[in-house]
């Protein structure tokens, strides 16, 4: 009995069994060892920049001329240092094999990316049979975010199908919104097999926690409270614009009626005012005026400008008539509402995406910018988020 021990602990095979924990996963390791031997015992010849197999980044690594977590330190302070050496790769591959048994997917496919050495031992064979073959192994591939490998639930993860020869993935939300890849007014495939709405307010997909609007489909149920807020203070500072426009025509037409360049072009304004009025009632969420609004902004604060000038003139000395000043704050007034119109129209004809403002991770000068945007969007026309595509220009 004592010899027959002897005989199967001088085996080989029973040495590589005494490192593994199952009979499965020593058969993955041999196959694999025997991969690596059959590779470096037959090097290709276009390889000029050196071996192929780990065991040779692992020598080299060793003598101190190569790691994968090496740093490039150029001055000659910095190279006085010791360079950093990963003690992993001083291990034999089957001990990195067994490590590698233990880990995650993610933390395996993080290890992979790290350096060439980990992506040639840990090859996406190896991979495939860890895991249970291709089924087991898809699902694991669908459970995690393909750019940040964190694993935040199925229903946190937009599903991508297989395309020319990859197999599905997934990505997370937060990721995916980094990206720019989502746009609003579409509807997305999770990883659960479900689907859903990207948000008209934030652009972020609306599922799991974050329950949707009962008003609307595409919006969370913070952000249509949000938007119903800003709808109630367009529509008070739309009444506001109005009344400073029909007061602006009463002065000019109470105290300033004989005056050739008052008269006439305070008419005309109020005129163009009632049009804008209509393009902002009758529009709809496909139609875009954006242009068309903007030329009659642009129209109405050139024809301020003549009623400003007369209206200055009459100021003789250091006296100041109550109209004349009355007349001179309105039209003061009209005029900056009408700028700020006009360079919000532009910013719709541009067609701005709101959504940037919930961007994660933005740099100071991009929170102001996405700010100023956001805040002349929600001056000239919030309910451009519920607009539909593709647009119509006609």
């Amino acid at each position: 009995m004592i010899r027959h021990n002897q005989i199967l602990r001088d085996s080989p095979l029973m040495d590589m069994n005494t490192i593994t924990p199952t009979s499965g996963i020593d058969l993955l390791v041999r196959q694999g060892i025997e991969h690596l031997r059959e590779k470096t015992a037959n090097p290709t010849p276009d390889n000029d920049l050196g071996p192929t197999s780990p065991r040779s980044y692992r020598s080299r690594a060793w003598s101190g001329n190569y790691s994968c977590f090496q740093v490039d330190l150029s001055n000659s302070e910095a190279s006085s240092m010791i360079k950093p050496r990963s003690r992993i790769l001083e291990l034999p591959n089957e001990l990195q094999y067994m490590i590698a048994t233990y880990l995650g997917f993610g933390d395996m496919e993080r290890l992979r990316r790290t350096c060439r050495h980990f992506r040639v031992l840990l090859n996406p064979d190896f991979v495939r049979a860890h895991f249970g073959g291709d089924e087991l192994f898809i699902r694991q591939l669908t459970s995690h975010c393909q750019s940040c490998l964190s694993r935040p639930g199925r229903h946190s993860l937009i599903f991508y199908p297989a395309t020319d020869g990859r197999p599905p993935s997934s990505k997370c939300f937060q990721c995916s919104v980094q990206e720019r890849h989502l746009h609003v007014g579409t509807r997305l495939q999770l990883a659960n097999t479900r689907s859903a709405w990207v948000c008209r307010w934030c652009g972020w997909p609306i599922s799991g926690s974050a329950a949707s609007s009962f008003a609307h489909q595409q919006f969370h149920a913070g952000c249509y409270d949000r938007y119903y807020h800003v709808l109630w203070g367009f529509l008070w500072l739309g009444f506001a614009q109005f009344a400073v426009g029909v007061v602006a025509a009463v002065l000019s037409l109470i105290y300033f009626r004989g005056d050739l360049l008052v008269f006439p072009p305070a008419i005309v304004s109020f005129v163009l005012l009632w049009v804008c009025m209509a393009f902002l009632v009758f529009r709809g969420n496909r139609v875009r005026t954006y242009h068309w609004v903007g030329a009659l902004e642009l129209v109405i604060l050139g024809l301020w400008i003549p009623p400003i000038y007369a209206v200055a003139r009459r100021i003789n000395g250091g006296s100041l008539e109550r109209s004349i000043f009355a007349a001179l704050v309105f039209y003061g007034i009209n005029v900056i509402f009408r700028l700020v119109n006009f360079i919000g129209n532009i910013v719709l004809m541009c067609e701005y995406d709101m959504t940037k403002h919930y961007v994660p991770e933005r740099s100071l000068k991009r929170k102001l910018l996405n700010a100023l945007m956001a805040g002349l969007i929600y001056w000239t026309y919030p309910q451009c988020v519920e607009q539909r595509y593709p647009p119509d220009y006609n």
